[in-house]
């Protein structure tokens, strides 16, 4: 191998024509390639189509449509929604969002066609009674919305009255109005995150036609409940397709421009929540990425310039990583695996580990040229000693990232670590191939530089030459003292707690946590998990066992989850309405007919007075109810353990119903569900993907000495700096969640490049030298301040992520620094003191080491 680097350069300098031309033919594929490369964030792409949540998804959505809605939250500044001024403008507000219907017809591109219906306090089905009759119609409708006085709407009366009745109809409480009457809610659904095939059903509803629809309903005439079949089903969806972040963006400004237009600024405070929301900030704070994008090259330079003296090599070192990013994402091109949010990541990590192998050859490069040897002598030497070292460095890094793919989390973290793997193996090709080609355009000319052999001891600063000396004074002290501060740090591992919560991870400054506190405090919360109780049976629905055993769940899981459910709807709910206003809207009687019949006559009533709204929550057979439990902001501890809980109720408490619907389900669904399973599949993949890296680096560290012993005491310095990483994020109460989680196999993986950079060179110089402590100055002279200056950019370059308003991609850029820094204070203090004790007598590694490679007498004396 030392032959084949030595030799390399020359044969790349007498072939440069060839490899010009290969590489100019790469570049244009691979331009092409970046043209041909897609994004796919939907999250069918992240679990994949085979997923069996995605499956149970898909077959909710089937029935009942998707529920990815946008919340607009409109807080009065008066403190009451049904003040004159308020109600006035809550009116305007809503016919000014209808209006995107027009714009629609207009400009069938706006952003504002993924809106499928909106509905607030104005529009929202409620059902009264009269006697014997059944009335349905917008609750509060077109009430004095074409007066010119829009400041004096009706009476004070009147007012009074639908206060009072939305304060107490539990339906409408928390999902359209706030407790205190201070905060109204327009629910705007999207169809935004629809799984759906050919075959869906579309359950939307035109608003307004419940503007002017009042349906009667004899309960006298009335006979036997029987299932309307004469609805009319609505046509179904087309093929879902793939939706852009950039498109949330869009769609989030129209409807704020909309807002905007309707002039309720003055009457309210407002707030935009809800998944779209979530994911249009996203978007937004995106832009970041070119301010951390351009802080990073301009640190890279500043750290490569102090290193090297020299802009040719800067340039020439720069050239590696941005050919990198290129080369991957057009083979990622080219491959057809669609990119997502993690390309981002993937070009930061390529870009500062991308520039390492390069840092280590340059370095010796520049080392050949101060001691005198000429420009073929020095860069052919450079590639002898560094080029099997940042071989194994490349190895055991694309190992960690590959770990990654192997465990397979998702389809997107698995994409990440095939291509981030594929992207590190070619920056090591790159610089050994490009830097030659290079340095002949252009180079460093050292002229001026006193020619003239000296001992690298000699050349070496104070401090490479010092830390040494020090170490091999007192080998045990120096262990005992470093693990005096290694270990309190690491026991902080006892506190660490595996958590995620999304929305805790900007600041709460920021509108989006502001508004999801507004929802968790006063409304339903931002989060959801549905149920659908499918029965398989015609007309099941009919049977009362089956409407109370979902009443059951519904009062369990409100009970027990009291802190986390805030809402809970289906057509028990309903059905429980009806009950009560046909016995006088006595609170007594907010609950369940026993009977079948009583109850067949309230379902028979509200599905034919309302079959739109009946289709949202009962399929068109009878035979499927949806149950949606709004839900508070949480971790996702929680959510696992509601989730978890909720299967082994819903299998519980329905499974005495089998005997009569053998084929009954209970299907769980929603965002809580998706995104418990990516996290639950990330947590438990990293652990494998850690072993995997572990037992790599291990095997690449007894390669390398050729005895176990040594090879595990090598793996000391590089467990370090995980066990201390992961004790001050127990001990500053940093959870890991689905960004933190992968840092322990990235570390693992980065952080033997310097062990490995080490213990390379101390072979090689161990032969040659009189004593242990000769052979480790020297290797401090050589590569202490290659090994310093890589650390310095890794950890600089991901600490430029600061500026991102993500505070997990923060705590990532921190904990990194933390890591790296750890790893090179092992690699000064704790490597050397174990291979002094160790190589305690210079026969002792005769046995095991093996003689560096000379150069060729030709090119020696070239």
């Amino acid at each position: 191998m030392k032959s084949f680097f030595y030799t390399l350069p020359g044969t790349i300098s007498g072939n440069r024509i060839k490899f010009y031309a290969v590489l100019l033919i790469v570049l244009a594929v691979c331009f092409q390639g970046m043209g041909k490369l897609t994004r796919d964030d939907s999250i069918e792409s992240w679990l994949g189509e085979d997923s069996p949540v995605i499956k149970q998804q898909r077959e909710l959505e089937r029935v009942f449509g998707n529920n990815e809605d946008m919340a607009i939250l409109v807080e009065a500044r008066d403190g009451d929604v049904f003040s004159a001024e308020s109600l006035a403008a809550l009116l305007r507000l809503q016919e000014t969002l209808e209006n995107y219907r027009l714009r629609v017809q207009d400009d069938t591109e706006t952003p504002l066609n993924h809106i499928q219906e909106i509905v607030s306090l104005v529009n929202v089905p409620v059902t009264d009674v009269t006697g014997d009759n059944l009335y349905t119609h917008p609750f509060i409708g077109n009430f004095n919305s074409t007066s010119d006085n829009v400041s004096n709407p009706e009476d004070a009366s009147l007012r009074a009255r639908l206060k009072r009745r939305a304060l107490t109809d539990v339906d409408l409480l928390r999902r359209f109005v706030s407790t205190d009457g201070r905060i109204a809610a327009f629910h705007l659904k999207t169809d935004f995150g629809r799984l759906g095939d050919a075959s869906q059903t579309d359950t939307t509803v035109d608003s307004t036609l419940l503007d002017n629809q009042l349906l009667e309903l004899d309960l006298a005439s009335l006979e036997a409940p029987v299932t309307d079949a004469s609805s009319e089903t609505p046509p179904p969806l087309a093929k879902k397709q793939n939706i852009s972040y950039k498109e949330y963006s869009l769609f989030s400004n129209a409807v704020k421009s909309l807002v905007s237009e309707a002039g309720v600024e003055e009457q309210f405070r407002i707030h935009y929540a809800g998944l779209p929301e979530l994911i249009a900030f996203h978007v937004a704070i995106g832009a970041e990425n070119k301010v951390i994008f351009s802080g990073l090259f301009l640190l890279m330079m500043v750290v490569l310039l102090a290193l090297f003296r020299h802009p040719s090599i800067v340039l020439w070192c720069m050239c590696i990583p941005i050919l990198t990013v290129i080369l991957t994402f057009g083979v990622q091109g080219w491959s057809g695996q669609p990119s997502s949010d993690l390309a981002a990541a993937m070009s930061l990590l390529l870009i500062i580990i991308g520039v390492a192998d390069a840092v280590h050859i340059m370095a010796e490069y520049r080392h050949g040229r101060l001691i005198g040897q000429p420009h073929p002598e020095a860069i052919a030497q450079a590639m002898s000693k560094a080029g099997l070292s940042c071989l194994l460095t490349s190895l055991t890094t694309m190992v960690a990232f590959l770990s990654l793919y192997l465990v397979k989390p998702n389809i997107h973290t698995a994409i990440f670590g095939l291509f981030t793997t594929l992207g590190l193996g070619v920056a090591f090709v790159l610089s050994v191939v490009l830097l030659p080609l290079l340095l002949d355009i252009w180079r460093p000319a050292y002229k001026g530089v006193r020619v003239k052999e000296v001992s690298d001891t000699e050349r070496a600063t104070r401090f490479y030459s010092s830390v040494p000396v020090w170490v091999c004074r007192r080998p045990v002290f120096t262990l005992a003292a470093f693990f005096s501060v290694v270990i309190p740090v690491s026991a902080g591992i006892y506190f660490l707690k595996v958590d995620s919560n999304p929305l805790e991870s900007f600041d709460e400054s920021t509108y989006i946590r502001q508004a999801a506190e507004v929802a968790d405090h006063y409304m339903g919360g931002t989060q959801n998990i549905d149920f659908m109780v499918n029965t398989g049976s015609v007309d099941a629905l009919y049977d009362a066992r089956v409407l109370h055993t979902i009443d059951r769940l519904q009062v369990r899981m409100r009970e027990h989850f009291s802190d986390l459910v805030l809402t809970d709807n289906s057509i028990v709910n309903v059905l429980k309405r009806i009950n009560q206003q046909f016995h006088g809207d006595d609170p007594d009687y907010y609950v369940l007919p026993e009977s079948n019949a009583e109850l067949g006559q309230l379902l028979f009533l509200f599905n034919t007075a309302s079959p739109e709204e009946r289709r949202k929550l009962v399929s068109e057979d009878f035979d499927s109810a949806k149950v949606m439990f709004g839900l508070k902001n949480g971790g996702s501890t929680d959510y696992i353990e509601l989730v978890n809980t909720a299967n082994l109720w819903g299998a519980e408490m329905f499974n005495e119903l089998k005997a009569d619907y053998p084929d009954l389900e209970v299907i769980t669904a929603g965002g809580v569900v998706m995104f418990m399973t990516l996290f639950e599949r990330i947590a438990t993949s990293q652990l494998v993907s850690f072993l995997i890296t572990l037992s790599v680096v291990t095997l690449t560290l007894l390669f390398l000495f050729r005895s176990l012993k040594i090879g595990i005491l090598a793996m000391v310095p590089n467990v370090i700096p995980v066990a201390v990483t992961f004790g001050v994020m127990g001990w500053l109460g940093i959870t890991l969640n689905n960004v933190t989680m992968i840092i322990a196999p990235i570390i693992l993986g980065i952080a033997v490049d310097d062990t490995i950079h080490f213990i390379n060179r101390f072979r090689n110089l161990l032969d040659k030298s009189d004593s242990v402590d000769t052979a480790l100055i020297q290797t401090f002279a050589t590569v202490g301040k290659a090994i310093t200056y890589t650390t310095v950019i890794l950890s600089a370059g991901l600490l430029t992520l600061l500026y991102s308003s993500n505070s997990e991609f923060q705590a990532f850029a921190y904990l990194s620094a933390i890591a790296f820094s750890t790893a090179l204070a092992a690699e000064f203090f704790v490597t050397p003191a174990l291979l002094k004790l160790f190589y305690s007598k210079k026969d002792t590694v005769q046995q095991y080491e093996v003689h560096t490679y000379e150069a060729p007498a030709k090119m020696a004396g070239e």
